[in-house]
């Protein structure tokens, strides 16, 4: 009897501890504030053709956000981007008055990034672009304005870099979804962050509300009870009571809540029996501003968290994103060598500056929108876009590279200069293939060169063999050395006694040997790589060879409601190793010996090449699929099985590396709504995003591999799993959009990839250099020397860096004026101190923000200068030249 007394009585303390939590929770927000955030989720299109979006933005949103604020002086409305203000004012240009008065009162806000897009589907300068026609652009456009939010309200990920892109664009806040609901200072790994908040799935938060329509007593219990439930959170981390409610789904329209706001806060002012906040209209950078004001102890991430969407761009648009990561390399190259031309010229009058603004303007417009109701038209825009982002890169970089080797002093005695040009920031020898027309030649005959005479290995290309025709094309490979960082390098081409080439085929039984490698080509792909430095077996080939294509079922949407990736399956499983190859020799020379083997599957012809260099250590696996029949739910990969139990992977993101395991966020990303908890933590997220490279090391080896794909994965998908990483690039998968009135990404035609093999001691560190310069290659110019009286030296570097770790990502003119902007970042997360030096005097250096914004000056000589570059910090720097 007296446990029984004694338990009630415990019981009943805790109801009554328990009701006077409830209380202090009820109470927590009184007299506070509840600031409503109206906006509208807008993919670039995705509910509809992009048209349709467009026209939707205009007359749904925008324009009645506009006469909202007319009628009602404390209505306010936050739109995604900048994107949609471009779009509106093409088709309203009577109506900038209006944006400008109201954005300069506060109450129309514009996110400060160009759309909202995957990330890391680009690489870092295109990404930093992201801002310029973000923030920047619109800063110009609407002066006086400011822009300080950026929004990603849909993409489950965020790239390790972002957060500092936007803390150093002046960016300090960031709306995002898709997250256990909070705030959080989200870091990169140089210590920069930006202070970011999300509801969840941005439509889940706003539902309770709208299912009280317009029963204004329903909405308001609705609210007190949303109130109720966050007021624990607000009192742990001592977050001032003033609560954010986002009101947004796609094709939501602005609110009229005039009236019920009235009402609400006379209830307040008055007995305020409900203990209710008063409630205002706000943009997220009002709301952000206040809560800011307060010392909070908000919560923290550090690092990336991987994409699970990633299945939608790379492998389900890899025509497209190929396209798409062609276009960024082509074009931080081609304003790279234009601003080196300019300051040949001594002016910027050539500059192609509206060009170049208008290829980085199609390079970065795909969103994360593609597919969706009428995604066949969304998708053909968003890869024409890419391609023109391509295409006009490599017409402009061709004129400026045109332009500098013809201001080359050539020994004229030769019949044609092949000038090389590396557009990386460091010296470095790469193979380079380059086409020559033989018309007018005097002999049919040829060899190669350098400035002082020396012969240089070359051979003629496998696709065009030399046939003697003085009217012919042909494709000449050879190994530039040395070729000076952000410079070039001359060779000449003249007469000679006998064809490049000539050699005794080789085979691979039993095995094929250089003076790097060892290696056994057989069922499959490579059945062994030895390394004959490093003494080392590379691969482990027992269930698949190295470079092996394999496929497997790939059902799945790419992005959607799921909570993670959704993994292939085995279903219709088959490998290259299933079927007996017979490998031939292609093409031999003194440069290199390329192995072949074709072999028929179900959905595709496989064609695998490999190709084994004479003077450099590397090795190229190229694939090709032919002729795929678009089968659905079918996905393609490459094997590359690590001979290292326990090692360690790393790959490029933008702007950094990602080391597994290390690097992302800590734990999982937790509740979105209640049908979507991301339960899977971070680091054993997969596949992955990836930029130019990926790399598995023990500490004594490492296999750093280019990366000719978005994704990539290092975690055996089928059954019975080895326990060794197997590096595989995902080359596409057949899937379908995740609109119920959407597309299928079938992808049929032919497919072409390239990767190049890298293996190395120690780690990832001794391999990116590599990595990186595979899928930024070498770029040539042949010119007739006769033609040109140049003063130019045959070789010279336009700009360099010493700063181990350092990488110039771009040198450009700068927007505003003429000066030179150079960006850089440090990739090996050491704190260095660089010096830089430009080609031409230097007058004076600032450093800026990354927007080339906020100029502080930097000691300098006519030389160069010097500064130090913090750990896996993004620095950029403007200079005044002579």
């Amino acid at each position: 009897m007296k446990n029984s007394v004694k338990y009630f009585a415990v019981l009943i303390a805790v109801i009554a501890n328990l009701s006077d939590i409830q209380a202090q929770n009820d109470s927590y927000f009184k007299g506070g504030n509840l600031y409503i955030l109206n906006s509208s989720h807008q993919d670039i299109a995705w509910m509809d053709a992009p048209e349709v979006c467009i026209r939707f933005r205009d007359e749904n949103m925008i324009t009645p956000a506009l006469k909202r604020m007319a009628e009602s002086k404390d209505f306010c409305f936050d739109v995604e981007d900048a994107l949609s203000l471009r779009e509106y004012l093409e088709r309203h240009p009577d109506r900038y008055n209006d944006i400008l008065k109201y954005t300069l009162e506060g109450r129309l806000s514009w996110g400060a990034t160009n759309k909202q897009p995957y990330q890391s589907m680009y690489d870092g300068e295109a990404l930093i672009r992201q801002v310029y026609f973000g923030r920047k652009w619109l800063k110009k456009t609407l002066p006086g304005c400011d822009f300080r939010t950026a929004w990603n309200e849909d993409v489950p990920g965020m790239a390790l870099q972002f957060p500092q892109i936007l803390a150093k664009a002046g960016i300090p806040y960031y709306q995002f979804s898709r997250h256990q609901p909070g705030f959080y200072k989200w870091f990169s790994p140089d210590g920069s962050f930006v202070l970011g908040w999300t509801v969840g799935q941005y439509d889940e938060s706003g539902i309770p509300i709208r299912k009280a329509a317009a029963d204004e007593d329903k909405r308001t219990d609705a609210f007190a009870d949303i109130l109720s439930q966050w007021a624990p959170y607000y009192k742990q981390r001592g977050i001032s009571p003033s609560y954010i409610f986002l009101f947004s789904f796609d094709f939501s329209e602005p609110l009229n809540w005039d009236k019920y706001i009235a009402d609400w806060n006379g209830k307040v002012a008055g007995a305020n029996e409900k203990k209710l906040p008063y409630i205002h209209y706000a943009t997220s950078t009002m709301a952000l501003d206040e809560l800011s004001k307060h010392q909070t102890k908000f919560d923290e991430l550090h690092g990336e968290r991987p994409n699970v969407w990633l299945y939608i761009h790379g492998p389900a648009h890899q025509r497209a994103l190929k396209a798409g990561r062609d276009a960024s390399r082509l074009l931080t190259a081609a304003e790279k060598f234009a601003t080196f031309d300019a300051l040949l010229k001594n002016s910027f009058a050539n500059y192609p500056a509206r060009s170049l603004s208008d290829a980085w303007e199609s390079a970065i417009y795909p969103d994360h929108g593609w597919g969706g109701n009428k995604g066949d038209i969304t998708d053909r825009m968003f890869r024409g876009k890419f391609e023109f982002a391509r295409d006009k890169g490599k017409e402009l970089l061709n004129e400026s590279l045109t332009s500098i080797a013809h201001q080359i002093k050539f020994n004229k005695e030769h019949q044609r200069a092949v000038t090389v040009f590396n557009p990386l920031s460091w010296e470095r020898t790469d193979p380079v293939t380059f086409t020559l027309d033989v018309e007018g030649w005097q002999n049919t005959h040829f060899k190669l060169i350098d400035e002082s005479g020396k012969e240089i290995a070359c051979q003629l290309t496998g696709q065009h063999q030399y046939t003697g025709n003085r009217d012919e094309v042909i494709s000449v490979v050879f190994v530039a050395e040395n070729v000076p960082a952000m410079g070039y390098k001359t060779y000449y081409l003249t007469d000679g006694t006998q064809p490049a080439g000539n050699f005794q085929i080789p085979t691979t039984v039993p095995a094929y040997e250089n003076k790097y490698y060892k290696v056994v080509l057989g069922n499959g792909g490579i059945e062994s790589l030895y390394d004959k430095e490093l003494k080392s077996e590379f691969f482990q080939t027992k269930k698949f060879s190295g470079g092996e294509l394999f496929t497997m079922q790939s059902k799945g949407n790419g992005a959607g409601e799921f909570t993670d990736v959704q993994q292939p399956t085995m279903e219709g499983f088959d490998q290259l190793r299933n079927y007996k190859q017979q490998w031939q020799c292609i093409e031999t020379g003194a440069v290199r010996d390329v192995f072949q083997t074709i072999q028929p599957l179900k959905e595709t012809q496989a064609c695998l090449r490999i190709v084994l260099y004479k003077t450099v250590k590397r090795i190229d696996v190229e694939v090709d699929l032919n002729r795929f029949n678009g089968e659905n739910w079918r996905e393609f990969r490459l094997a590359f099985p690590v001979n290292m139990k326990q090692a360690k992977v790393a790959y490029e993101v933008p702007m950094g590396v990602v080391e597994v395991g290390k690097d992302e966020i800590a734990g999982a990303a937790g509740f979105s709504k209640a049908s979507q908890i991301y339960s899977t933590p971070c680091k054993d997220v997969h596949p992955r995003e990836v930029q130019d490279w990926f790399s598995a090391s023990d500490g004594k080896t490492g296999l750093t591999i280019s990366s000719d794909v978005a994704v990539f994965d290092w975690i055996d998908p089928t059954d019975k799993p080895v326990d060794y990483p197997v590096l595989q690039p995902v080359l596409l998968a057949s899937r379908k959009s995740c609109h119920w009135l959407g597309n299928y990404y079938l992808q049929a035609g032919d497919h072409s990839y390239s990767f190049s093999l890298f293996t190395h001691s120690g780690n990832w560190q001794n391999g990116y250099r590599q990595g990186t310069q595979s899928k930024q290659p070498l770029q040539v110019v042949v010119s007739i020397p006769q033609n040109y009286s140049g003063t130019l030296p045959a070789q010279y570097s336009f700009g360099s860096v010493t700063g181990k770790g350092v990488v110039v990502s771009t040198v450009k003119k700068c927007d505003d004026d003429d000066s030179v902007v150079l960006r850089c970042y440090d990739i090996e997360g050491k704190d260095t101190e660089a010096t830089f030096r430009l080609s031409g005097k230097v007058e004076a250096v600032s450093h800026t923000n990354i927007i080339e914004e906020e100029p502080v000056a930097v000691q300098s000589s006519e030389n160069g200068f010097s500064a130090k570059i913090g750990h896996h910090a993004i620095e950029t720097f403007k200079l005044k030249m002579h």
